[in-house]
This record gives structure tokens, C-alpha cells and sequence, in this order.
């Protein structure tokens, strides 16, 4: 009675295997987990930051997908749960900056072509790899990177799939680090199955990598990175309101490409910082010269303040120690004649249509005293720039437009490039009176 029951069902997933083909696949890597969740090193360590990266900008789909490009936050939260005693979420520890560079390599066509042999009723095995090699540093706090050798592994997503039939459901032979998934090519849920425990198997592989890169780093070195870590959280008064903020190295090329930090950011926060929390506001203030030196440099605050706030670097023995922050009355105009962002077309026209309101100050409050201060050849020097700053958004409108327009074009709205392309030209509508009253400063002047 039972089995007649079931007849059906049995008949039904049949049916549908027959039709829609199956499959089995297994996950598999070189390196695997201790499993010591015990291990303790010289330092607990916070994962600041882990970018994937391709090392060719022509790979296969393959290189973006889920199972091979875990998220920061799934490597960081795994980290701590593979080694409580190493990683922690305390924003004092010494912070990690980690990247791989991967080389996908696909599926092969011999494996397929047997498949179209036997008309898709016979699997074969197949498999898609990810070689990684993951570099691991640590910046000290003069900005010079104290870094591990690069370690390698490589991840294989074994399978074989059946078009017709139910002879690819068959457990596909082989070591697996998960449970294998049963693939249904065209109903059910296996596709994000066999996602997550792909990237299960790739997070471990990167939080060990780290392990056995952060082994490496000199101890007494780390020591120091941590003392100034606990020493570098400070807070600043803006306006009345008290922030927490953090002046921290950075690369501008790539921690991996750069042997030593040419810039220091600003984190402002609104309370104590943790990892996933985001700042509220960013800002480089403080950059090397071509000798290695670092120099202060005037950043806006864009966010936080109601009025023109000016924040840049205190230097303290040769490094920036503290931030100063002023509030500014007579904006200059040379501060707010570029616009580099980034991000995309969004970013790009928020940070300008904030720096357009800035510029509107500049004409109504600083270019008076600017015409009666700046020598002849000071504004001659500002009118190139801005007859140059005319190009470049007469460049970035056209560009912007022919977004939007290929945009609709493909069925979208294009409402982000249309939008950053307006702002463009309500910049030059700003400049033109600025610019005019320049050159007819010089005129009065004749030239000298």
C-alpha cells in the first residue's frame, strides 16, 4: 500500500530528471582549516580589509562568481569563529589588510564534447578552479607596510551533469569539504546551495591563508602597530558635537602594489568605531612628497558640519598626530576647482553638486578680497585652471550624456549619468561670472 503510494512520486522525480537533467558536484581545496580553535599568536588581529581581485581584466564569468568571492564580512566573521584567540572585532587590535589575486580557470570542452556523444545521458567528470595567492600586510604606524610572503592555494568545484537522464544525480567520486550537492538544472534550489557551500569552502581556505601569512610578521614590530592603534583613536569638537576619529595610513595604488603608504585618511565617526561600522565621514588629510615627507592637506567635511568645515593634519615629530579642525568663512577657490571621487556617476555628482553650493559661496564671499590680493600672475594662473576645469566638464558632460543615452537606449532610465552630466554644466554656469570677473581684474590691471 505504502509502495503504491509512492509510485507516483517515484514516477513524478523521474519525469523531471528526465527532462530537466541533473547533476552532482563536490568542493574541494589545498588548503584546509587546523581546526585549533586554541591557536594563539603575539597579537589578536582585526581584519580591516580583504579585496579579491582578478590578475587578468579578460577572465572567464566564472572568476565573479559567489562560491569563489566571498564578502568581507563572511571571511571576517569566520575568522573569528576558526580562531576566537587570533581575530577579534576590537577596533584596537592590530589592524590586517589582506588581497588575493585569483586566476580562474573553466570547465574543459573535452569533457563536453564526450557528454554531446552520448546525446547528454552519460556524465563526465568535470571541474572550474580558482588559484589564489593572497598577500597579507600589516601598516605600521610611519606608514611603511610590514608584510608576509604571499600564500597560495587553489580551489576545485568538482561535477558531472547529466542533459538527459537521472545518471548525473550519482555522487560525483572524490574528496569533498561539504556535503556534495545534487544539481537540478532547471528547477529547485541546488543553485544557491551549491553557492554557499562553495563559498564556505573558499572562506576557510582565505582565513587559514591569513593564519599562516600573519605567523610570519615580526612580533616586536606588531607590538608597536598596536600601541599606536590604542594611542591613535582620539575625539574632535565639530560645531559642538563631539566625533571619534582615527587617522590611518594609506595606499593609494593598492596595499599590494606599494611598499609604503603615501596618503593618511580620516575616519570620523559618531561612536566608538567598530568593524562594520561605517564612517560617517572620509578625507585625505596628509600626503608624502616626492621625498618621502609627509605634508598636510586641507580636506571639507561634506556631512557633519551645517557650516564650511576645514580639516587637515597636525604633524607631531614628522608624522600626522592629530586633526585640526577649522570652520572656514572665505572659502578658496583653488580648493574646489576639481572633483576626484572614486566611486561612480551617483558619487561623482553628490560630491559635486556639494562642491557647486561651495563654489556659490566663493563668488558671494571670497572672490572680492581674491581680485583685490591675488598678484596679476596668481590669477592668471587660476584662469588657466579654470578655463582647463571648463574642459574637463565639458569632457565629463558628453561622456555622462552618452551614457544615459546608450542607457535608455538598452531599456534603462540612465537617470544616474543624465543627472551627473546636469551638474557638470550647472558647475560651468557657476564658473562663467567667476572666470569674468578674473579676466576683467587682469584687463584693469593691464596684464601686469
Amino acid at each position: 500500500m505504502m509502495l503504491g503510494k509512492r509510485c507516483p512520486l517515484l514516477t513524478l522525480s523521474l519525469f523531471i530528471c528526465l527532462l530537466s537533467g541533473c547533476g552532482s558536484a563536490r568542493f574541494d581545496s589545498t588548503l584546509i582549516p587546523s581546526g585549533n580553535t586554541q591557536l594563539a599568536l603575539t597579537e589578536r588581529f582585526n581584519l580591516s580589509s580583504f579585496a579579491i581581485t582578478p590578475s587578468s581584466e579578460n577572465q572567464d564569468i566564472g572568476s565573479t562568481q559567489i562560491g569563489f568571492n566571498p564578502k568581507v564580512r563572511e571571511i571576517r566573521s569566520r575568522a573569528r569563529e576558526l580562531y576566537p584567540l587570533v581575530f577579534t572585532d576590537d577596533w584596537t587590535a592590530v589592524p590586517v589588510s589582506a588581497a588575493a589575486i585569483t586566476t580562474y580557470v573553466g570547465p574543459g570542452r573535452f569533457t563536453t564534447s564526450l557528454g554531446a556523444m552520448t546525446l547528454g545521458l552519460v556524465p563526465f567528470p568535470t571541474s572550474e578552479r580558482m588559484d589564489y595567492e593572497v598577500h597579507v600586510a600589516v601598516v605600521d604606524e610611519t606608514g611603511d607596510k610590514i608584510a608576509a610572503r604571499p600564500v597560495k592555494f587553489r580551489r576545485k568545484n568538482g561535477m558531472w551533469i547529466s542533459v538527459l537522464g537521472p545518471l548525473g544525480c550519482l555522487p560525483i567520486p572524490g574528496r569533498s569539504l561539504r556535503p556534495r550537492e545534487t544539481l537540478f538544472l532547471n528547477f529547485g534550489d541546488s543553485g544557491p546551495r551549491f553557492d554557499s557551500k562553495a563559498g564556505a569552502v573558499t572562506t576557510d581556505s582565505l582565513v587559514e591563508a591569513l593564519v599562516i601569512a600573519l605567523k610570519e610578521l615580526p612580533p616586536e614590530r606588531l607590538a608597536k602597530v598596536r600601541n599606536a592603534r590604542q594611542a591613535g583613536l582620539k575625539e574632535v569638537s565639530v560645531e559642538g558635537v563631539s566625533y571619534s576619529y582615527l587617522l590611518t595610513p594609506a595606499f593609494s595604488k593598492g596595499v599590494e602594489r606599494q611598499e609604503k603608504a603615501d596618503q593618511v585618511v580620516m575616519l570620523l565617526y559618531g561612536e566608538k568605531p567598530h568593524p562594520d561600522l561605517q564612517p560617517l565621514e572620509t578625507a585625505i588629510v596628509a600626503q608624502r612628497d616626492d621625498n618621502g615627507r609627509w605634508l598636510p592637506v586641507s580636506a571639507y567635511l561634506k556631512r557633519t558640519g551645517k557650516s564650511l568645515i576645514s580639516v587637515t593634519a597636525l604633524l607631531e615629530g614628522g608624522m600626522p598626530g592629530r586633526l585640526v579642525v577649522t570652520e572656514v568663512s572665505e572659502p578658496p577657490l583653488e580648493d574646489f576647482l576639481s572633483v576626484q571621487t572614486a566611486g561612480g556617476d551617483p558619487e561623482t555628482a553628490e560630491a559635486m553638486r556639494w562642491s557647486n553650493k561651495v563654489l556659490l559661496q566663493v563668488k558671494s564671499r571670497s572672490l572680492p578680497r581674491l581680485l583685490q590680493q591675488k598678484s596679476t600672475p596668481d590669477l592668471l594662473e587660476l584662469i588657466t585652471r579654470v578655463e582647463n576645469n571648463f574642459l574637463d566638464l565639458n569632457r565629463m558632460a558628453e561622456t555622462a550624456n552618452e551614457r544615459a543615452q546608450k542607457a535608455v537606449a538598452d531599456g534603462g532610465g540612465g537617470g544616474t549619468a543624465r543627472e551627473l552630466s546636469l551638474t557638470c554644466r550647472e558647475r560651468g554656469d557657476i564658473l562663467k561670472p567667476i572666470l569674468a570677473a578674473m579676466k576683467q581684474e587682469v584687463a584693469r590691471r593691464g596684464g601686469k
